[in-house]
């Protein structure tokens, strides 16, 4: 008797489909999607000739899919692995099952489906490679790099023998830009910030890209930013726009004092705040509080600072 129902196979869960950057193997179903606009995941890789696992973060998409009935194991992964090779994905790590047993493979990714978002989770998903004993095991990871990042593609298969069936846990990762502009600093965070540490970085400030002009989200930090001024008359202040490493630097300079300068004269236009209590600089990527190496750390370097004067 099972311990749970058996799935429908003739059709797919409602709602789902396949990702576009990668179909199931024909005949397949997919019994359960889920992912994230950003978040991060850990994805195999190989480290002296070992896999390992590695945590990369970008938009997630996880697929889980019952393959044909009577379709082997091997077979559904080869297929996936020339797919991958043949769309230019460089392969970081892959296994059969004789390798993968050797490796210990399928025990570094057995918690990996119940680490990741689900519509919902059921125990299929909990338990594809539970206790790292499932038969039939194969791996693949590959990854292909492009302008804004690498993508990541992991497909991890075992055999459910009662059904005769392949379980295929298939995730993707794309590169993912943070929007911005989403937490605002109060008032009195920005009195206690200029007064303890004389300054804070604004993140609630946002421009359209590579452009000075500022967002209408903006409106809500900018009239903190007024509220503060105002509690302090007699506090002047460097109003400093900071950029990331993208792009030339002397081009950033220019774009970082435009957008220091569109904050100042909209503190003054907008809020009365007179313009000579206010001195806008610029200072592209001079002083980045993050890794430019990351869009983690990029996002932070994008800032706007008061500076006490």
């Amino acid at each position: 008797m099972q311990a749970h129902a058996q799935p429908n196979f003739s059709k797919d869960i409602a709602g789902g489909s396949d990702h576009p950057l990668l179909h199931r193997y024909e005949g397949s179903m997919l019994h359960m999607y889920g992912g994230e606009n950003m978040g991060q995941v850990r994805v195999v890789d190989t480290e002296a000739g070992k896999p390992v696992l590695r945590k990369v973060e970008g938009k997630t998409a996880n697929r889980f899919y019952w393959g044909p009935k009577g379709r082997s194991a091997l077979e559904i992964h080869r297929n996936y692995q020339q797919a991958l090779s043949a769309a230019g994905f460089k392969i970081l790590y892959a296994c059969e099952t004789d390798q993968c047993e050797k490796d210990k493979a399928q025990r570094l990714v057995q918690e990996l489906p119940r680490e990741v978002n689900w519509k919902s989770s059921d125990a299929y998903i909990n338990s594809i490679f539970n206790s790292a004993n499932q038969p039939r095991f194969h791996l693949v990871s590959a990854a292909k790099p492009g302008p804004g990042g690498s993508t990541y593609v992991m497909v991890a298969l075992s055999e459910y023998a009662d059904y005769q069936r392949v379980r295929q846990f298939v995730q993707i990762v794309e590169p993912t830009v943070m929007e911005g502009g989403k937490v605002t600093v109060d008032t009195r965070a920005i009195q206690d910030g200029l007064q303890r540490d004389g300054k804070v970085a604004l993140y609630g400030v946002t421009f359209d890209t590579n452009k000075a002009v500022i967002r209408e989200q903006s409106s809500e930090q900018l009239e903190q930013m007024a509220k503060a001024l105002q509690a302090q008359p007699k506090t002047k202040v460097f109003i400093v726009g900071h950029t990331d490493d993208q792009g030339e630097f002397e081009a950033n300079l220019v774009l970082s004092q435009k957008r220091a300068q569109a904050v100042a004269d909209a503190l003054a236009g907008k809020y009365g705040i007179a313009a000579n209590r206010m001195m806008p600089r610029g200072v592209a990527n001079l002083a980045p509080v993050g890794s430019n190496a990351s869009e983690e750390g990029r996002a932070k370097n994008r800032r706007v600072e008061l500076v006490v004067r």
